[in-house]
């Protein structure tokens, strides 16, 4: 499978994303520290972390349903852009509508981008291995828990401690600052390997070729140039902008035999 460039594309998204899914640790372990050690312990912190599973359940369906027809790989650069860039309103702002905006925009780039990396991870997978590439895909979101548990524990000890000396003052917009510019990290590499991960470059020496689509000459899109140089893959060349023709409604190859169970009752005399 390594041999494959659609899988190594792939892999580099997903360790791309690794950055941008560590503020979702954030906003579980770091944030309500944050808020009960800034604006104290009667603060609504429970509510503010319920923006974001209510604005999941609500958008994510209305996201993916319009941007069908929006390349998946297009939508994770935009989304990871629009996640990453949340955290600063804390970085400028320390105060509950910067707690709120965070969560909501947070929100709002998740469910442009993970969805979408779900679809995008199913497209580039070869048949019979979707299992693999989704586990792969589900992978770095587990990666990030283990530097977001330390990095959370030194910067809130650091930046916001829990109690303060006579004279102290927390620094948590410092903090902040720390995690976003870590954050940010992830959509900036995915813009400078563009070219790579979007199949405009397939790392041996194809950089920068054009590819026409043989139905109607247009230039192809990333996901038809992927199809189209991944011969280890087993894939032909196609024209996946028809909805026949798209991985969603690719048969399977295989056929699929079902055991047959004797009947167990016994006939009428």
């Amino acid at each position: 499978t390594m041999r494959t460039p659609n899988f190594r594309r792939f892999l580099v998204v997903c360790l791309l994303t690794i950055n941008v899914r560590m503020v979702f640790r954030h906003l579980d372990g770091t944030l309500p520290k944050y808020m009960i050690r800034e604006f104290g312990e009667n603060t609504p912190k429970g509510r503010v972390y319920a923006i974001n599973p209510a604005i999941i359940i609500f958008l994510v369906p209305i996201v993916t349903a319009s941007t069908t027809a929006v390349d998946p790989l297009l939508m994770i650069h935009r989304g990871t852009y629009v996640s990453a860039l949340s955290v600063f309103f804390l970085a400028f702002s320390t105060s509950l509508p910067a707690c709120v905006m965070f969560v909501i925009t947070l929100s709002i780039g998740e469910a442009i981008w993970s969805p979408r990396l779900y679809d995008y991870t199913m497209s580039v997978a070869q048949e019979g291995r979707e299992g693999t590439y989704m586990a792969l895909s589900s992978a770095p979101l587990f990666l990030a828990k283990l530097p977001v548990g330390f990095l959370s524990g030194v910067l809130l000890q650091k930046y916001c401690p829990e109690t303060l000396a006579e004279g102290e003052v927390r620094h948590s917009k410092t903090m902040w600052w720390i995690i976003g510019l870590t954050t940010i990290v992830s959509p900036i590499l995915i813009t400078l390997l563009w070219g790579y991960i979007s199949g405009g470059e397939d790392g041996e020496g194809g950089g920068g070729v054009v590819r026409k689509n043989s139905h109607d000459g247009r230039a192809m899109n990333h996901h038809e140039l992927l199809m189209a140089k991944d011969e280890d893959d087993g894939f032909v060349q196609e024209d996946v902008d028809s909805s026949e023709h798209s991985y969603q409604h690719r048969p399977l190859t295989s056929n699929i035999s079902l055991p047959r169970v004797r009947s167990t009752e016994r006939p009428i005399v």
